[in-house]
């Protein structure tokens, strides 16, 4: 599950000092993904997995020093159960969570939410509705799906961040701007970094 760990952050938590663990896998093939490495299937194969061990070590010798863990990827909600197992370990060691999500699982957001399992969470709105699948890279997807994520995240009592990355040619600033009234939610927008260059 975890194929990536960065033991301290300043940047991925917003207002935290924080650890950051990268989740293998996703359901999207979004063209322009900057973590490809952690979608692509060949790619992943050759990444070995983290021990949890490991990862719980350096975090409790962390204690103190980081406040939180931010959980990106890839996809986390693609992990369900063991995402679940992972939090929950985190959390009894005493730091808060921060998910960063696609917004494709609303029912495992439906249910962290719920049972109080993140502190503060991040969803990507790829583009607008019209070119969302052309975005994510997919013939067919439930954009009900995101609708209800977006809804979820509004409504929860914890923090959150709606955020879009600006890919030339794909996605343009003023519809995102005109889409995020629409949805009545503030998006903050990412420049885009191309991995070739």
């Amino acid at each position: 599950m975890i194929k990536g760990f960065i033991p301290f952050t300043l940047v991925d938590f917003p207002g935290k000092v924080a650890a950051s663990i990268f989740t293998g896998g996703c359901n999207f093939n979004c063209p322009w993904c900057q973590n490809r490495s952690l979608i692509d299937r060949d790619s992943l194969s050759l990444i070995e997995d983290i021990p949890l061990n490991s990862i719980l070590d350096n975090l409790k010798r962390k204690k103190g020093k980081i406040e939180g863990v931010c959980i990106t990827g890839g996809e986390p909600t693609v992990w369900k159960d063991q995402l679940f197992d992972f939090i929950s370990i985190i959390k009894s060691e005493g730091f808060l969570v921060k998910l960063d999500t696609n917004g494709s699982n609303p029912e495992v957001l439906q249910f962290l939410l719920t049972h109080k399992m993140i502190d503060f969470v991040a969803m990507d709105i790829k583009n607008v509705w019209e070119k969302y699948l052309m975005t994510i890279g997919l013939r067919s997807f439930s954009l009900n799906k995101i609708e209800s994520s977006i809804e979820l995240i509004k409504n929860s009592d914890i923090g959150h961040q709606f955020r879009t990355t600006l890919v030339p040619e794909l996605v343009e600033k003023s519809s995102m701007e005109d889409f995020a009234q629409e949805l009545d939610i503030e998006i903050h927008f990412q420049e885009y970094r191309s991995v070739f260059s």
